[in-house]
């Protein structure tokens, strides 16, 4: 992780018009609903960026909080909260923050971890995390299953997303793609075209997701202390199997 996580304010300031459009997130979000509903005690969102998850727990009343490392998506959060909920909400590393408080579960939706570009740094994270549960606490994140048949195919300018963020104003958002076989590293750079002022304006967020194969999460939670519970195939908490998309990856203190 590095200063590309910092996320740029043009991705933050479009981030909720974009993925609100995008339907493989909705089963991420129930999933997530469902087990912060079955907590019996505090939540911690690592990596709460706009609070897609985190507003609707906390105004459903779970007893959440949430760390970001960047300031521009907080600050999109921020704008969602009444000033009395804003102490739920600050500015952490997810490899090194240090809170006062322990948790009952600790989320990391939405690819957090492949934000986690080495295994020094994704070890700091779930130690950290860790440190931060109480006894039978859980972590649960999620990564995507790597489509082999991808991984070797760049992708140019593809638009992914047209539509409006405000009434008259036109956004498209563009992404390439660029394969990193050999450290497992996907380099993504999505690009902003939207209007404003009267005339087209552009801005890029360059983005590198580290990719993880299932023995090697496995090995990964095996060199902490924590408890490997499941991995899911899906956000429905079906098996893996060979058409899984996704590791939702659930261990315990």
């Amino acid at each position: 992780m590095n200063k590309d996580y910092y996320y740029n304010e043009s991705i933050a300031r479009f981030y909720d018009k974009v993925y609100d459009k995008l339907e493989f997130l909705k089963p991420a979000q129930n999933f997530y609903a469902e087990e912060i509903t079955a907590a019996k005690g505090p939540v911690l969102e690592a990596g709460v960026g706009s609070g897609r998850i985190f507003v609707p727990a906390l105004n459903a009343g779970a007893d959440i909080y949430g760390i970001d490392i960047s300031k521009n998506m907080l600050n999109q959060l921020i704008k969602k909260l009444d000033t009395k909920d804003m102490y739920r909400v600050s500015i952490n590393d997810i490899r090194n923050f240090r809170l006062n408080k322990k948790f009952d579960l600790v989320i990391s939706p939405f690819r957090v971890f492949q934000h986690l570009l080495t295994i020094e740094d994704q070890l700091k994270a779930l130690n950290c995390i860790y440190e931060h549960l109480n006894p039978g606490g859980r972590l649960i994140f999620d990564v995507f299953n790597p489509d082999l048949s991808r991984l070797t195919k760049d992708v140019e300018n593809l638009l992914e997303f047209e539509g409006e963020y405000e009434p008259g104003k036109k956004l498209k958002r563009f992404v390439s793609v660029k394969n990193d076989v050999i450290n497992q590293i996907i380099n993504v750079t999505f690009s902003f075209v939207w209007d404003e002022n009267g005339k087209e304006n552009h801005n890029e967020f360059y983005s590198p997701m580290r990719y993880y194969f299932r023995y090697e999460l496995e090995n990964l939670i095996g060199r902490t202390k924590f408890k490997l519970k499941k991995i899911y195939g899906d956000f429905e908490r079906n098996k893996l199997n060979n058409n899984s998309k996704e590791f939702v990856v659930v261990s315990v203190k």
